[in-house]
């Protein structure tokens, strides 16, 4: 009898220490990037973290720069591939004055115990197009197992999506051994040249993470449910 009290309890023990173990809110569907930069603002998809979100934007001539509440933030919940799709109306053109728009985009994405480590970062871009001379840049660079500027004890890789008279891409990706921390730099740049036009209006990140949860994680887990075990064990035998 004592053994079944014992099992009974060692199962509620677990339960509260899984649900002990603090996470942010679900990230806002259908908000906008002033939402994500509030001081010490995070939250989840799925078992990721995301935060330390920091955004700016330039323009050519100033005073047409995309501000933050102009940025389209959704949540991308595509199950062992989470991340965000980022929409809005960057546009550069001759004909309007406006030579150019520039974006930049910061944040970090972490795993939460228990997790999938990350083991690809794709880049991408929708609803793009341009004329003439115009062209469109994004570039990003990502840190793997550290954060910027020093990525100190990280690795770096960097992804590359464009369009221009001389053709477009719009998908990179690149693949490395799991991690559970990726910090994100990002670069939307729209130039309309000479004489010509660029319009875009998606770009896209999203974090493909292994089937296997982090080790660290689970060890972290099991060396608690265990002492957690021991505990209750010596109160029974009391």
């Amino acid at each position: 009898m004592q053994n079944k009290w014992f099992s009974a309890l060692l199962v509620i023990a677990c339960v509260a220490l899984l649900s002990g173990i603090g996470f942010a809110s679900p990230c806002p569907s259908g908000g906008y990037m002033i939402t994500y930069l509030g001081t010490g603002f995070s939250c989840t998809i799925d078992d990721k973290t995301f935060s330390h979100f920091i955004y700016t934007s330039t323009s050519s001539p100033p005073g047409f720069e995309i501000q933050a509440g102009s940025v389209g933030v959704t949540p991308i919940t595509t199950p062992l591939n989470p991340g965000f799709q980022f929409n809005a109306p960057w546009l550069a053109s001759t004909l309007s004055g406006v030579q150019g728009r520039d974006s930049f985009f910061e944040f970090q994405v972490n795993v939460n115990p228990g997790g999938h480590p990350i083991t690809d970062v794709s880049l991408s871009i929708g609803g793009f197009g341009t004329t003439g001379t115009g062209s469109i840049t994004v570039d990003e660079t990502v840190c793997l197992g550290a954060v910027f500027p020093a990525c100190s004890g990280g690795t770096t890789k960097t992804l590359e999506v464009y369009s221009n008279s001389g053709g477009f891409k719009a998908y990179d990706e690149v693949s490395f051994a799991g991690v559970t921390e990726v910090d994100v730099e990002k670069d939307v740049l729209i130039d309309a040249g000479t004489n010509g036009s660029a319009t875009l209006s998606l770009v896209t990140n999203q974090f493909s993470e292994s089937t296997t949860p982090e080790p660290a994680s689970i060890l972290l887990f099991g060396s608690g449910a265990l002492a957690l075990a021991g505990v209750l064990r010596r109160k029974l035998n009391h």
